[in-house]
Order: structure tokens, then C-alpha cells, then sequence
């Protein structure tokens, strides 16, 4: 009897905490953790001013990440969200080796979903699928200065959609100190976007404006994007034209460029990109970033891929620079 007795006691206390965590899942849903690795190996060739200043070859990691993410049932249609990630830097042995990415908690209901945190801004977000090749050296944010690629601290975010229309909008306080020329207001950065998708169609329209403060005039960014799926085949279009940042000397550039993918067999794909950017400073100033590259889907969260990627850009002080990588690289994600 007594030994009954000891065994169901165990027993209850064993599974008091598992009843517990099974009745909140009622409310709850798990965290998921979550992640992407990201690794490449290949020659990169720099040269500025005609000089060689890199030439070897290098393994590398590109915006590798982990992250922790989930939601919270609050009842009459209104859920909690949150994100916490972080881009892992492998080569480093010091906190630099963890940089912040997309971090927040936001509110979810019929009205859309609001957030608040560290988050990519709408007119980053509106390129949709254009960027054939994020992450590596073909990136879209290496072919200018002002590349539109922004995360911003302290955001306040709304998302929301209408049947086809998709539409973002968001606002950060500048937080300087008191001040003549001090960006203090409640959205100092504003930035918005409104997207329609259908079928193979997907276009957007995004602009950004920046506080400069009290005596210098606002910058601002413009960026349109298009894609467009045949059954087997993706072209794309990107236009801007701005500014990225509050910046009283920045010169406005000019962008435009086109994106190609192809399905080759059951799991390959050619891809190819081509960016133009012209700088308006009083000596003009251009820049192409061109990319050509093939990749294998293994399945639904690994690939690998070989590539070409071509940088040439003439900078300030009739400075020149040459950037080449041809390499292969794989994605795994988890």
C-alpha cells in the first residue's frame, strides 16, 4: 500500500507541470526558435584607385541568424506577437559577435497588426522578392550610398492589408537633446508603402522622409518596385531616387535595376541581377553592381549555390573601386 501510495505521489508532481504548460497552450503557442546558416567560399578581388587591396580566398558567413519568436492568445480576435533575432559573426570572439536584428512586441487583431521595436522600415520591406541575391556580395545594398536597406531602433510599425493591397506605415523619434536643430518630435523618420499583389503580379510604392531639424530641409527616399512570375520564370524592376538618412551633406542618388530568375529541371534555378546608381553630387559620380549565379534546393530549407558578382564605382575625390567574388556558398535553414 505504501509503496502505491509513494508512486502516485511522484507521479502527481512529475505531471503537475506538464498539465500545467498543456492548459496554457490553450492560450499560448510554444516559442519557436528558429534560425538560417548562411556560408560561403570563394576568391574576392578588390582594387581602389587601381590598387589591389584584397585578393585571396575567403570562407565566410553572410547575415547568419537564430531567433526566437511567438504569439499570445488574448481573446475577442487580439493576439500578442514578439521577435527577438540576432545575426551571428562566427569570426569574432567578442560580444561583436552577436548583432541585433529585428526585435519587437506588437499587437495583432482584425485592424492589422501594430509593433514596436527594432524593425526593417516599410520602404526596405516593399522589395519583395526583387533581390535575387541577398545577403552575399551582389546585395542590393552594396550597388549605391543611399540604398534604402534600413533598420531602425525605436520604431512604432503598422501592417495591414485589404484583400490584394497590402499598406505599412512607420515612425521613429529622432530622441536628440533639446535644441535649435534638435529632431525631437514624435516621427522625425517617417516611412510608408502600399503593395498589390495577385497572381504573378506584385508592385509597390514606398517613400521615407528624414528630419534634418529645425534649419535644414528634410531628405527623403522614393523606391518602386515590380516582379513579375511566368509559370517558370521571375523578372523585376526597381526605380529610386532620394536620400536614405538625415543628412545635410548627402548628395540624392539615382537607381535602376532589373532581376531575372529561371527554373532549370526540379530543384535548380539561373539567376542574374544587374544595379545602375548615379550620384548627384556637383561631380557626378556612377556605380553597377552585376551578379549572375545558379542555385540547387535540396529541399524546403537547404541550397547551395555558385555565383559571379561584378562592383565597379567611381567615388568621391575621382576615386575608383573594383570589387569582384566568384565562389559557392549553401543555406541552411532551421
Amino acid at each position: 500500500m505504501n509503496k502505491t501510495i509513494l508512486a502516485t505521489a511522484i507521479t502527481s508532481i512529475l505531471c503537475t507541470p506538464l498539465m500545467v504548460q498543456a492548459a496554457d497552450t490553450k492560450t499560448s503557442n510554444t516559442p519557436i526558435v528558429y534560425g538560417k546558416a548562411h556560408f560561403s567560399y570563394g576568391m574576392l578581388d578588390t582594387k581602389v584607385n587601381g590598387v589591389t587591396t584584397v585578393d585571396n580566398w575567403q570562407a565566410r558567413s553572410h547575415a547568419s541568424r537564430f531567433g526566437i519568436k511567438g504569439s499570445r492568445e488574448l481573446g475577442e480576435g487580439l493576439k500578442a506577437v514578439y521577435k527577438f533575432e540576432w545575426q551571428v559573426d562566427y569570426e569574432q570572439s567578442t560580444d561583436a559577435a552577436l548583432d541585433r536584428r529585428n526585435m519587437y512586441v506588437g499587437l495583432k487583431g482584425g485592424f492589422g497588426e501594430f509593433r514596436i521595436g527594432r524593425h526593417d522600415t516599410p520602404l526596405k520591406l516593399a522589395q519583395g522578392k526583387f533581390d535575387q541575391f541577398g545577403d552575399t556580395d551582389a546585395d542590393l545594398k552594396n550597388a549605391g550610398d543611399e540604398d534604402g536597406e534600413n533598420r531602425l531602433d525605436n520604431v512604432l510599425v503598422y501592417l495591414g492589408k485589404t484583400g490584394n493591397v497590402g499598406y505599412s506605415f512607420a515612425v521613429a523619434p529622432g530622441e536628440d537633446a533639446s535644441g535649435a536643430n534638435a529632431d525631437e518630435g514624435p516621427a522625425d523618420t517617417v516611412s510608408a508603402a502600399v503593395n498589390y499583389k495577385k497572381g504573378p503580379v506584385y508592385v509597390a510604392l514606398a517613400h521615407d522622409t528624414y528630419e534634418n531639424g529645425a534649419s535644414a530641409a528634410n531628405d527623403s527616399l522614393t523606391r518602386l518596385v515590380a516582379t513579375y512570375k511566368f509559370s517558370d520564370m521571375q523578372v523585376g524592376l526597381l526605380v529610386q531616387n532620394g536620400v536614405e538618412a538625415a543628412d545635410n551633406i548627402a548628395a540624392e542618388e539615382d537607381w535602376l535595376g532589373v532581376s531575372f530568375n529561371t527554373k532549370v529541371g526540379a530543384k535548380g534555378k539561373i539567376k542574374a541581377q544587374y544595379i545602375t546608381v548615379e550620384d548627384n553630387a556637383t561631380a557626378k559620380k556612377d556605380g553597377t553592381l552585376m551578379a549572375v549565379g545558379y542555385d540547387y534546393k535540396f529541399d524546403k530549407k537547404t541550397s547551395a549555390y555558385v555565383m559571379y558578382s561584378s562592383l565597379e564605382e567611381e567615388q568621391s575625390g575621382a576615386k575608383t573601386l573594383e570589387s569582384s567574388f566568384i565562389g559557392a556558398g549553401m543555406i541552411l535553414k532551421f
